[in-house]
């Protein structure tokens, strides 16, 4: 990484461009992890400290030595002030921890992805993902790819935060967790999106994902690109009709409490006259979606309705979704192929 050109003996120069570089004062200790090839070392703290006086007086070249000194190993990251023009950091492949009050915001993602495994194991994997602690402090890491497995008895690093069973017919909250004084990076499952209770050592924490836990205490085959997360339809509403305008449909088992958007289809189940029908985020209706269903034949719950519309509406009411039908015949159907979370 190349600094802007420094000319000698301005060494408040240097220090703006240290801060820019390693998110603190020229005097403030960070601390840091280094993540080499499929392992994460121990923790460093390193201290930026003004060694060049003398060089600057004289107006020579500025060399800065970055020295860290931590669980008896020590550590030493030299700044070679190379020609009169420029300072070069060499990439070293540390991450730094960043203070709250200038913290890169957590629940920040690059290329996040969650996959079911198995019954019991969901994979989760991301570029780059931002953690952070209970002080808001915050961490960048890289290249993660961490497999949970729900049936394993916690709080322990790669199972679940209790010690007892999941629920059946819930959701289980997913997140990728970080021990700063192993360096270890590893997942959570939790009943809860925002307070799991994290193993002994880990500190850092992210929500990256919900999956349901249905009633046979299996996980639901589900994928996740980046906050959507989409399944296999699920038919909230078959061979039916809405009692009233704006009926409530509770969708509970087909999106968590952390939705913030829902996505589904709407049409005829059965009948042979098109009908009208429509779906809507609010009792008053006033955001929704409709469809004039064509009745082309008799929908099947393996291939889909007649007539489909597919929709996606806001999450207004916590795990609800309201809908109308043009008639109290058992015509209707609406299926939720997924929804987007709120990460």
């Amino acid at each position: 990484m190349g600094f802007n050109p420094i000319q000698d003996g301005d060494w408040q120069g240097l220090n703006i461009a240290l801060e820019q570089l390693f998110f603190t004062n020229a005097e403030a200790a960070t601390k840091v992890k280094t993540k080499k090839t499929g392992t994460v070392s121990a923790r460093k703290t390193v201290t930026i400290k003004n060694d060049a006086s003398s060089e600057i007086a004289d107006g020579n070249n500025i060399d800065v030595k970055i020295q860290g000194v931590d669980d008896g190993q020590g550590v030493s990251l030299y700044v070679d002030g190379g020609s009169d023009e420029n300072v070069t950091i060499p990439d070293t492949g540390i991450i730094y921890k960043t203070q709250a009050k200038i913290a890169v915001p957590s629940s920040y993602f690059l290329d996040l992805r969650g996959m079911y495994v198995d019954s019991d194991d969901q994979r989760y994997t991301a570029d780059v993902a931002v953690l952070h602690d209970i002080d808001g402090n915050t961490i960048t890491l890289t290249n993660i790819d961490e497999t949970n497995r729900v049936s394993t008895a916690g709080p322990k690093a790669g199972g679940r935060d209790q010690s007892g069973a999941f629920s059946a017919s819930s959701w289980i909250h997913f997140f990728f967790i970080y021990n700063p004084v192993t360096g270890d990076v590893s997942s959570l499952s939790s009943a809860s999106p925002t307070a799991p209770t994290l193993p002994t050592g880990y500190t850092f924490f992210v929500r990256v994902g919900t999956a349901y836990f249905t009633s046979g205490s299996v996980l639901l085959l589900s994928y996740q690109m980046g906050d959507l997360v989409t399944y296999n339809i699920q038919w909230v509403k078959w061979d039916s009709h809405a009692d009233s305008a704006n009926e409530s449909i509770d969708v509970s088992a087909y999106i968590p409490t952390t939705a913030k958007l829902i996505h589904g289809t709407i049409g005829l189940s059965a009948g042979t006259t098109a009908r009208k029908m429509r779906v809507s985020a609010n009792f008053a209706g006033a955001i929704w979606a409709g469809a004039v269903c064509n009745a082309q034949g008799t929908g099947d719950v393996s291939f889909g309705v007649s007539g489909e519309k597919n929709f996606t509406l806001p999450i207004l009411a916590s795990q609800t979704l309201y809908w109308s039908t043009e008639t109290s015949n058992d015509i209707y159907a609406v299926g939720i192929t997924g929804y987007t979370d709120d990460l």
